[in-house]
């Protein structure tokens, strides 16, 4: 998938392509205002204040006491953007929005655009991260409260999405009753394997920051009762024998590789004899195939762990090297641009 400078009409078409458009002043200046522009409303309460009927600029400025003029700059934006309707001056949400940016949307993402907060502050280290090959790490460094409670918030937005692919996809043999979730966070993901493949339970691992919100956001998505949280890091700690399925899902980019090959040959030992093991990640192409969106996610985790996205192939690779097998390699349709690699703990 592509972002950037989109021509809307047939003069901008033939503008672009006769080179005379500023592109780079687009992508630098407007990427910012949008990105920012959602973040914003979402903080101060725009979307939810047009949630349930349209308000002029002069209604939303008075009800969220905000500066008119540059609120209806920020509502015009909303509009361009795709984000806000308009009509005889009074403001509404959009589809999208409505879908997105409100609380109980079906695809909530206002937790995300509140974590973006944090995230706007480590991507100013770039330029440090291309020096020196550190990122920011901030798994070790993150201390405030109220930063871990939006990180997990976004996490589980996000997982809301894959869900029902990997619940579907991950294998999972008759009778399991045991599910690991390496650093699951909220644990939605491995609750909905167990969902499909009850009496099944799943226990999170994860850093004590992280358990503590994440409990709270457990509770309220409803999958308490499948789930237990445990604190503890997942690089250090052994894990507890017996478990059916191990779930690596979206963690694996934090990490080095050789660090990666420690934890799965732990998360085997305390797997049974037929138990099985899947990682779910975002995936970096090869570095002799085209130039895509993966790759602007393994700068990203260069820029905030230290590590990078990988290919399916090496998540493969390193299921073998910690001693798994039948080890296979699945791209969803419906999820382009992540891998799903899974393998079992001995031979079939």
């Amino acid at each position: 998938m592509q972002y950037g400078v989109i021509p809307t009409n047939l003069l901008e078409r033939i503008a672009l392509m006769s080179g005379k458009v500023p592109v780079p002043l687009m992508d630098a200046l407007f990427s910012i205002m949008k990105a920012r522009g959602l973040m914003a409303a979402v903080h101060l309460g725009v979307f939810e204040a047009v949630r349930d009927q349209r308000h002029t600029a002069s209604e939303i400025a008075s009800a969220l006491k905000l500066d008119e003029p540059a609120l209806t700059s920020l509502l015009r934006c909303l509009v361009w953007a795709g984000y806000l309707t308009s009509k005889n001056n009074r403001y509404s949400l959009s589809k999208l929005s409505r879908n997105t940016m409100i609380d109980g949307a079906a695809m909530q993402l206002t937790g995300f655009l509140e974590w973006n907060y944090t995230q706007w502050k480590m991507v100013e280290g770039l330029e440090n991260t291309l020096r020196t090959g550190h990122g920011a790490d901030f798994h070790s460094t993150m201390t405030d409260p109220g930063e871990w409670a939006w990180y997990q918030q976004a996490m589980l937005e996000v997982a809301r999405f894959d869900a029902p692919i990997i619940a579907r996809k991950v294998p999972v043999k008759a009778g399991a009753k045991k599910l690991l979730d390496v650093a699951g966070s909220h644990g939605l993901l491995g609750a909905a394997i167990c969902r499909k493949h009850p009496p099944m339970r799943s226990v999170v691992i994860d850093l004590p920051n992280a358990v503590e919100s994440a409990r709270v956001l457990a509770e309220k998505e409803g999958i308490d009762s499948l789930i237990e949280h445990r604190a503890g890091d997942i690089r250090e700690i052994d894990f507890d024998k017996e478990y059916d399925v191990a779930l690596l899902a979206n963690i694996v980019h934090h990490f080095l590789p050789q660090t990666n090959i420690e934890i799965l040959k732990r998360v085997r030992a305390a797997l049974t004899d037929d138990g099985t093991v899947a990682i779910w990640e975002i995936e970096t192409p090869d570095a002799k195939s085209k130039p895509s969106a993966g790759d602007g996610a393994a700068l990203y985790f260069r820029l905030t762990s230290t590590a990078s996205c990988y290919s399916g192939n090496e998540y493969a690779q390193w299921m073998k090297e910690a001693g798994f097998a039948n080890v296979r390699v699945i791209r969803p349709a419906l999820s382009p641009g992540s891998v799903l690699t899974i393998a079992r703990r001995r031979p079939s």
